[in-house]
């Protein structure tokens, strides 16, 4: 395998990009314990075991150009162009380098928590860095997004043009807590910043109408459709994917759904989520713009990812 990668291209429309995968590596996971000996458990039990996910597959064991390289050569295998990592480790350099070694075909979402008193600065940072955004994660860190002391951290980031993906509902981390998991909570933050795009992850994993009628109320709410979407397990109704997308489309419309798969590092891409996802789009009679548009244009769009800055 070569470890080196040329610059990205821009992508055109019909190319796909996946707007919601993550990146699990030994060194990262070392890096973050380093430097956060009495956090996370889970991941000191997957440092220990060189496992990680629900199904214990191994860790792969790169550095970060190293990761890089074989992220895209995975990517390339299942027809994506680019994707956007999601991540849950905090002021990692080891991200930073892999965004650097990626070269525009991999971008990445910072991990920030937006109560600290230095979580502006860290943004500033991060941004720098260049990473397109952040990635929230209020009901696995047990937060509200509305709390005062979040302002400052969002103030900031209306200032800096840095969009928001946001984690709510079910979610498979044991330390998470449903109390903060109802997208509702984003409300008065959506209503206040109406110049930062939010994006919630997997159509509100389980509270599909909730995020519905606050992208009804803000038009500077999103969603994407990442994951198994097994959260449809959950509901007192019966509901399929096409219907997901279907009412999706109808209150938000095609320019704000982002395509994704949530894949990990520690399992195979998820080519079949993505050749689902793409079928359903194409069945749902929508024109090739449109279907660009969740496919590709507004993950690129809303995080920048064809910018060569």
């Amino acid at each position: 395998m070569s470890w080196e990668i040329d610059e990205a291209p821009s992508t055109q429309p019909g190319d796909v990009v996946d707007a919601h995968v993550h990146l699990f590596t030994v060194p990262l996971l070392q890096e973050f314990i380093d430097k956060n000996p009495d956090a996370n458990p889970r991941f000191k039990e997957a440092l220990k075991e060189r496992k990680f996910g629900r199904r214990g597959d191994a860790l792969p064991d790169y550095s970060a150009q190293q990761a890089a390289c074989w992220y895209l050569e995975r990517l390339h295998a299942a027809d994506v162009k680019k994707a956007l990592v999601v991540g849950v480790t905090p002021d990692s350099d080891y991200t930073r380098d892999f965004i650097v070694a990626s070269r525009g075909h991999i971008h990445a979402l910072a991990s920030i928590d937006p109560r600290l008193p230095e979580s502006p600065r860290q943004l500033e940072l991060e941004m720098e860095a260049g990473y397109r955004g952040v990635k929230l994660l209020p009901v696995n860190r047990c937060f509200r997004v509305s709390d005062p002391e979040c302002r400052p951290f969002f103030a900031r980031a209306s200032e800096l043009g840095a969009n928001i993906i946001v984690h709510y509902g079910i979610t498979v981390d044991p330390g998470g807590d449903l109390r903060y998991a109802n997208p509702i909570d984003l409300a008065p933050v959506a209503r206040d910043f109406p110049d930062i795009t939010f994006v919630i992850a997997h159509f509100g994993a389980g509270y599909l109408a909730e995020v519905l009628q606050l992208g009804y109320a803000y038009k500077n709410v999103c969603v994407d459709t990442s994951g198994t979407n097994n959260w449809m397990d959950t509901m007192p109704y019966e509901i399929d994917l096409p219907t997901t997308f279907r009412r999706t489309i109808a209150a938000l419309g095609p320019d704000r759904v982002l395509f994704g798969t949530d894949s990990g590092t520690t399992a195979p891409y998820r080519t079949w989520i993505r050749r689902m996802q793409q079928r359903t789009v194409e069945e749902l009679g929508l024109t090739a713009a449109e279907q660009d548009l969740i496919m590709r244009a507004n993950v690129v769009r809303i995080f920048r990812l064809d910018d060569r800055t």
